[in-house]
């Protein structure tokens, strides 16, 4: 369409047909350091990709997620300050999960009684491991996946779910996990909001 009315849009002027343009994407590099050669050079991430997710809750128990951009992180892990507030607004911190990060998901009944779960009798097909965060969206895949074996077919568009296998959405009741250097599983006991 611009072509065919090139030389009107060009002030009456010859103009030949354009066919290729270069797209300006705004850069999100920033310098590693402040000092001596770190400040020459840069860190980029994905664009659009988050790698923190903070898990809130208010006084009804809901939950709400906010993403973490990656430079506010390590600006605040190199000034030795937590990753995300512990009370925003209404809402307390339960949790931070970053990508590898794995989560068992409590049945209904588990869920009611989060004290009455032990590492002892989890089930194992409940764990799953996040992947990324876009805004309020989690994405997860089962732990037991090594590799994706039909694209785009095994789990959602994006080869991530944000639903369990089983139905339930993961980010409503996930409970976090530790795992030590020699494969020990610890439940993260979450903080009770008063």
């Amino acid at each position: 369409m611009m072509n065919k009315n090139i030389y009107r849009l060009n002030n009456n002027t010859p103009h030949k047909p354009i066919n290729k343009v270069r797209i300006y994407e705004k850069a999100t590099k920033f310098a590693i350091g402040e000092t001596v050669n770190k400040t020459k050079k840069f860190v980029e991430a994905d664009k659009g990709m988050n790698l923190f997710a903070a898990v809130y809750q208010n006084l009804k128990g809901k939950r709400n997620y906010y993403t973490l951009q990656l430079k506010e992180v390590i600006e605040k892990l190199k000034n030795k300050q937590p990753i995300a507030e512990e009370i925003k607004g209404d809402e307390k911190l339960l949790f931070v999960i970053s990508p590898n990060d794995l989560v068992y998901l409590p049945t209904a009944e588990e869920a009611k009684d989060l004290n009455s779960i032990t590492i002892n009798n989890i089930d194992k097909s409940r764990i799953y491991k996040f992947m990324s965060c876009v805004r309020k969206e989690l994405c997860f895949i089962p732990c037991n996946t090594n590799k994706i074996i039909e694209d785009k077919v095994e789990y959602e568009a994006m080869n991530k779910m944000q639903r369990a296998i089983t139905g339930e959405m993961i980010k409503e009741t996930c409970i976090p996990l530790r795992i030590d250097r020699l494969g020990n599983i610890e439940l993260i006991e979450l903080p009770k909001y008063e």
